[in-house]
């Protein structure tokens, strides 16, 4: 590598770990200083994060709608049986590691010592200054169906003004995120951090996520791992060339937090373990925001934990498995921008399992923390779903 391609990928690194740091910030220093701001401020930015919420819900139908509509069109091959074949398999995947999260969870999560007691303080409640709420036009539910079966239909037959249509709302749902959403998200979760910190249940909170982390990177790659070895068919030799094959892309991954960015060479470094390099091209940019395994896995175990965290009790498996088909398939709408699993992933925990507004803050912000972790095991997983898509479509 050349020293100017290292200073590219070394600013590249620092402007992406820039949100990561100023979100850390976000929920240390309301920890330590948040006891000497007035009141009336903490109110104040109350108030702006339930607004932008409000905001963000009246238009995530349009943007679940515009995610999906986009990544079915845009899939490369119009042929019905392939479309078909690679929906389902992302579908199955994610489904797959969103039940894995969750058994892991269950289990492990039980042997850590996370009671309601320490973590709700019934301090005297933080109010926002002001109420402003929009009710969204349509279900989220019927945003992602509409735009998942209105793609599959008008993919038969891909006509210019479809494809110009899908670019557009695909262009205006990411403006409206990378312009608008995210350079608010600090203030966003500031409010949140705030109403935490005062009602006394920020400390004790971030105490409990600490080992939480470590079972969510250790459950990622172990689960991924397996994948490697079932699609090499546990050959030490073969698993090991893919592994090899691959590391430069999910390194890549850690350091850019961006999946979309580590495509190009993603698709390379996967193509060295295909037999036929061209499936990569076809699969990779139809799964690189739509099979995210590793978001899958650490966000059901970051929601079980802040269940329990505030004083929940852990849905049974049969409850869970809702939730967990209506995941997989908002998983077509994640949109390529920070945290965009998690802001698709938030309406349905407050509709399942009655998330209250600083629950949904909380795990936010974690979830960003966790971002180069995740990031590196989307990469990774999607290095390996081709070739487990090569073997069974046999292509």
């Amino acid at each position: 590598m050349t020293h100017l391609a290292t200073l590219a990928l070394h600013s590249l690194f620092l402007k992406k770990m820039r949100l990561p740091f100023i979100l850390l910030s976000v929920l240390i220093l309301p920890l330590f200083f948040g006891q000497h701001v007035p009141t009336e401020i903490k109110s104040f930015i109350y108030a702006i994060s339930l607004s932008i919420k409000s905001i963000l819900v009246y238009v995530l139908p349009l943007i679940i709608f515009s995610f999906v509509f986009s990544a079915i069109i845009n899939l490369k091959s119009g042929a019905f049986k392939f479309i078909i074949a690679l929906v389902s398999m992302i579908y199955i995947s994610n489904c797959a590691a969103i039940l894995t999260g969750f058994s892991v969870g269950s289990l492990m999560l039980g042997q850590l010592t996370i009671s309601p007691h320490q973590t709700l303080n019934l301090a005297p409640e933080l109010l926002p200054l002001w109420s402003f709420k929009l009710s969204p036009l349509i279900d989220n539910q019927f945003a992602l169906m509409g735009g998942f079966l209105l793609g599959i239909l008008l993919s038969f037959n891909k006509h210019e003004n479809t494809k110009k249509i899908a670019k557009n709302l695909n262009f205006s749902a990411h403006c409206f995120l990378k312009k608008i959403f995210i350079p608010l998200l600090p203030i966003f979760i500031l409010g949140f951090v705030f109403k935490l910190e005062h009602d006394g249940a920020l400390s004790a909170a971030l105490k409990t996520y600490a080992p939480v982390l470590l079972i969510i990177v250790g459950t990622q790659f172990s689960y991924i791992m397996l994948l490697y070895l079932i699609t090499s068919k546990f050959s030490p030799r073969t698993f090991w060339r893919y592994i090899k094959n691959i590391l430069p892309a999910t390194l890549t991954g850690f350091s850019t937090i961006s999946s979309a960015a580590t495509m190009p060479l993603l698709i390379l470094c996967t193509e060295k373990n295909l037999s036929n390099p061209d499936v990569a091209d076809m699969v990779i940019p139809a799964t690189i925001n739509t099979h995210t395994i590793g978001s899958a896995i650490g966000i059901t175990i970051l929601s079980l934990s802040t269940l329990l965290a505030f004083g929940h009790e852990l849905p049974t498996f049969l409850g869970f498995f809702e939730f967990g088909l209506i995941y997989a398939l908002a998983k077509f709408a994640v949109a390529a921008v920070p945290g965009g699993a998690i802001l698709v992933v938030t309406p349905l925990l407050e509709n399942y399992f009655h998330f209250s507004t600083e629950m949904s803050g909380l795990i936010t912000a974690i979830y960003m923390l966790l971002d180069p972790f995740g990031t590196a095991a989307n990469v990774t997983g999607n290095g390996v779903f081709p070739i487990a898509f090569s073997k069974i479509y046999k292509i």
